[in-house]
């Protein structure tokens, strides 16, 4: 049996965590890029120094608000709007086609928040019978209910809630629809430490006075009521920040837009999403705090969450995400999804779903459930007429870190922990698409869950010169031989060389660098595996 997994030398691990770093602080340092339209204008806004009177044409006069670029009239191909560095804007952007978004002056990147703010002390008061359970005082949109009482649809919602910018967040308690569910409790930020303990078990909720641990909420779709619970008093007084995520997309997009230097953070849906837009480019952002939020609730009262970094859903072509720092999403990092059944697919929505020259590369992704997914499904088989097609797609040179290890891996309803997560059983064609020359380590399950790659069937990802470090005991999941039905359940292939050596032979995967994290007694990493 030839070894193809190998310990990890001594050093290696370490090494990557500081190139992290490194690329990282690297981004976040980036200065504006962007070019002016042929007949384009420039549009300045400030919160800080902005009146929503101004013209917006200098950084003298900027606008205060995205008031004006979110109406339609004003902005035009070609524009440029440009966010002044340093402020907070709680806002959503309904993104213009083929305007770029950047920043001006000196300083961080302009923070775009989908959240609201609940920092004051009266935007909390105490509630019911338990002394530690506060509820905000604020305005939430309500949910509407169907004609039968029922609330599918879920526009309003509170997915997350993150205090001092990142140095804690909540543990979301939720339940069945009208009756009492067992949910899963885990790490809410506060292990380091040491103000609250490690807890992961079964409680059972019935209303918010059962939240039983620091930093739990519960958040009421049918009345649009939010309840913490908060052991050292007043949330307001206890903590600096806190960010309300909540629903829709912080940035909704559209075809030919540009995002260049933007800090988007703190939204329960999408940091960017967009359904089928082409020329669509994101680069040196910081995408984070992203997702948590109900997407909807089943007929059987089960609610579904999601919410992924940067979106495109439907189709696209010339669609670039590069030199960007995610973090902290609930589902994953940049990504490329369609599902369904094209033989059952409305015509208004185009009965081929052609996926052309994509390109992830040179990001640094942590604590996403997945960094990297490609998400294109259909049971359909592929004739001229009808097919969904990915082609000349390119996924290099991320360094991708703690897959599943993020808010969205320690809460009920994620448990896919996947460095990659590709479709499920599907005819979906796959030409010229490769991930490669990646570097992949901390990961919590799964490397790969998407159909195996095969030069004859034209199925799947060809993986090469890409270094994947794992735990022993861990999971190397691909899709089984079961093609034909979009029902089936993938089939797990372990983490073992015995495995990898029949992959590699019958041309699921291609030559990659496989290690072991637990480090022994060795040779430091000189690099080797680093194409």
């Amino acid at each position: 049996m030839k070894e193809i997994i190998k310990q990890a030398p001594i050093g290696m691990v370490p090494a990557l965590d500081a190139e992290f770093e490194a690329r990282k602080n690297k981004i976040l340092a980036t200065k504006s890029e962007w070019t002016l339209g042929e007949g384009g204008t420039v549009y300045y806004i400030s919160s800080t120094d902005g009146c929503d009177d101004n013209d917006g044409l200098s950084e003298a006069t900027p606008f205060k608000s995205c008031v004006k670029i979110n109406e339609d009239g004003l902005l035009k191909r070609g524009d440029v709007v440009l966010f002044k560095r340093g402020d907070r804007f709680y806002t959503n952007i309904k993104a213009k086609p083929y305007v770029t978004y950047s920043a001006y002056g000196d300083g961080n990147k302009p923070m775009i928040c989908g959240s609201q703010d609940a920092s004051r002390p009266e935007d909390w008061e105490r509630w019911g019978d338990n002394p530690h359970v506060y509820k905000y005082t604020g305005f939430i949109e309500k949910n509407i209910p169907n004609d039968e009482g029922k609330f599918r649809s879920i526009r309003s919602d509170i997915g997350n809630i993150v205090f001092n910018d990142g140095e804690y967040y909540g543990s979301r308690v939720m339940k069945y629809e009208d009756r009492d569910v067992s949910i899963h409790v885990g790490n809410n930020g506060l292990t380091s430490n040491g103000r609250e303990f490690w807890y992961r078990g079964e409680i059972k909720f019935a209303d918010a006075n059962d939240l039983g641990h620091n930093l739990e909420f519960y958040f009421d779709y049918t009345t649009s009521e939010l309840f913490l619970f908060s052991v050292y008093g007043n949330p307001g007084e206890v903590f600096e920040r806190i960010d309300l995520c909540k629903k829709p997309n912080i940035i909704h997009g559209a075809s030919g837009i540009t995002l260049d230097n933007l800090c988007i953070r703190y939204g329960a849906a999408h940091g960017l999403g967009s359904g089928t837009a082409n020329d669509v480019t994101v680069r040196n952002c910081e995408v984070g705090w992203i997702g948590g939020g109900l997407q909807f609730v089943n007929p059987n009262g089960w609610p579904t969450r999601f919410g992924n970094a940067i979106e495109i859903y439907g189709y696209t072509q010339n669609y670039l995400t590069y030199n960007c720092y995610v973090h902290q999403a609930f589902d994953c990092g940049p990504t490329i999804q369609w599902q369904g059944d094209l033989e059952k697919e409305d015509p208004q929505w185009g009965l081929k779903k052609h996926n052309k020259n994509i390109r992830f590369y040179g990001n640094a992704i942590e604590r996403c459930d997945s960094p990297l997914e490609v998400w294109i499904s259909t049971p359909t088989k592929p004739t001229p007429e009808r097919f969904a097609k990915l082609e000349d797609i390119r996924i290099y040179d991320n360094l991708c870190r703690y897959s599943g290890y993020g808010f969205g891996g320690f809460t009920h309803q994620k448990c896919d922990y996947n460095m990659f997560y590709g479709a499920g059983a599907t005819e979906a064609a796959y030409e010229d698409a490769y991930i490669e020359n990646n570097f992949m380590w901390h990961i919590r399950l799964f490397v790969h869950f998407a159909v195996p790659t095969s030069t004859k069937q034209g199925l799947g990802f060809n993986w090469r010169n890409n270094v994947i470090i794992k735990p022993y005991a861990s999971e190397f999941s691909l899709l089984g031989s079961d093609y034909e039905n979009a029902k089936g359940w993938h089939k797990l292939y372990w983490y073992t060389n015995e495995e990898l050596e029949r992959l590699i032979d019958g041309g699921a995967i291609g030559e990659n660098f496989f290690y072991h994290s637990m480090l022994t007694e060795g040779d430091r990493w000189n690099g080797i595996g680093k194409k």
